[in-house]
């Protein structure tokens, strides 16, 4: 199968920029995949942000609503009409609040999924938010969860306005949590635990532990499992932050940590997935090498892209 690249260049959620230029090089390494390649930028950013409870969210709400999810929506379209594969190499994880919104906007009438491959939960909402990082709230929008049982941060007006239009960016009629599955998670916290628990979502850490109750399960095992509901979905989009490595491996990111998935771990994973037919967008996102000056270790993202790829490639066409 034919592989087109959606790149966004867009850093604006992130607590530290420079994944712009992680797109750049993976997109440059992996070149040789792209049937076609297509670029989506955002304006660059010099003022300080406006909300400290959602950092540039005056920038990302117009660049997802004007910009990123109606050219994603239309890219999504005609990538499937040439009978392609989307994957979308995206800057900071933000980002996913558009790219999944116009996918959901494109199997509008579909019953969708997400498998969210990343040491965090990004299920935060502006109410409950620590640091005020956008990139840590993608699943919270998408899903349209405020968690204000959990609430810790007084909102103003203008803050909540835009946060409830973020969640809106969509008009398909939403992702249910269970719908939602996590692999290699392991940071998070106790608002994030809570809608974990109450939920009641799929989420493995990267030693194959349950996260809310549960056994320790052998990894081929949880995907097994996690097949066997995904064949139940009409569309699943799998995001794969590249902080699931264990910290020794992948310091070229915001926030990486330890006790991460080590490169067979997800080399399984993406040979499990990657090929099933319910399986309609890859992303890859979070690569920061402005972090990181040891370019040896970017050959880490670089080959389990380059493997991701592949399994791709060999997909039959739908």
């Amino acid at each position: 199968m034919n592989i087109e690249f959606i790149e966004v260049y867009s850093d604006i959620g992130a607590g530290k920029h420079g994944t712009v230029h992680g797109v750049d090089l993976i997109s440059k390494h992996a070149k040789r995949f792209a049937h076609d390649t297509h670029r989506i930028i955002a304006d660059k950013i010099t003022q300080p942000p406006a909300h400290p409870a959602a950092k540039y969210i005056e920038h990302l709400l117009p660049f997802f609503r004007d910009k990123l999810v109606p050219l994603s929506h239309k890219l999504l379209g005609n990538i499937e009409q040439n009978g392609n594969f989307p994957v979308i190499i995206s800057g900071d994880h933000s980002n996913a609040m558009g790219n999944l919104s116009a996918f959901m906007n494109h199997h509008h009438d579909a019953r969708v999924g997400v498998v969210w491959i990343d040491a965090h939960a990004d299920l935060h909402s502006v109410f409950t938010t620590p640091s005020g990082n956008m990139h840590g709230m993608p699943l919270a929008a998408v899903l349209r969860l405020d968690n204000t049982d959990c609430q810790t941060q007084t909102i103003d007006t203008h803050t909540q306005q835009k946060w409830q239009a973020l969640k809106q960016l969509s008009t398909h009629q939403g992702i249910m949590s269970s719908d939602v599955f996590f692999l290699g998670l392991r940071s998070y916290e106790a608002p994030e635990r809570h809608l974990l628990a109450t939920q009641q979502m799929f989420a493995y850490d990267a030693q194959d532990q349950a996260v809310i109750g549960g056994d320790k399960l052998p990894l081929g095992q949880i995907l097994s499992q996690l097949i066997d509901k995904l064949s139940q979905l009409d569309a699943v989009y799998v995001s794969f932050d590249v902080d699931a490595l264990d910290s020794s491996l992948i310091a070229a990111t915001g926030t990486p940590e330890p006790n991460g998935y080590q490169p067979d771990d997800l080399r399984l994973i993406f040979d499990k997935l990657l090929g099933l037919p319910v399986v309609k967008a890859f992303e890859i996102t979070e690569f920061n090498p402005t972090l990181d000056d040891d370019s040896d270790k970017y050959h880490t993202v670089f080959d389990l892209f380059t493997h991701a790829l592949g399994v791709i490639a060999n997909r039959q066409a739908s």
